[in-house]
């Protein structure tokens, strides 16, 4: 009973450690060359995207968010980027529209890898 024991508990210990294959991916902050701007990079591209277009300017919280201070923006970055990337489970933006371009999307990514600065 007991060896059955001791190769049950030995074949659990060395199925359980084996690790899952993940893919590599390249981090976002080696792509960015140079210090992402709040106020010349990324507060233009939201007003031209998001803010502008009426959904989620100072008069329309469309599903309750609005993109026209640093502070709201600052404080909704991770979901500003997944819908921008058409994450699955969230609405994909600009709604309606076509999927921003991956260098618009980087700008935004990395002025977060870079600590969200009011710049």
């Amino acid at each position: 009973m007991r060896i059955l024991i001791f190769f049950t508990v030995g074949f659990l210990a060395l199925c359980s450690c084996r690790k899952d294959k993940v893919a590599s991916v390249t981090p976002v902050e080696d792509n960015c060359d140079s210090t992402v701007s709040f106020v010349n990079d990324v507060k233009p591209i939201l007003s031209i995207n998001c803010s502008t277009s009426g959904c989620h300017d100072e008069n329309t919280a469309s599903a309750g968010y609005r993109f026209v201070t640093y502070d709201q923006i600052e404080a909704e970055t991770e979901m500003i980027l997944r819908v921008m990337r058409h994450e699955s489970g969230v609405s994909p933006m600009p709604q309606g529209g076509n999927k921003l371009s991956d260098s618009t999307i980087q700008t935004i990514e990395c002025w977060e890898q870079q600590g969200k600065l009011y710049n």
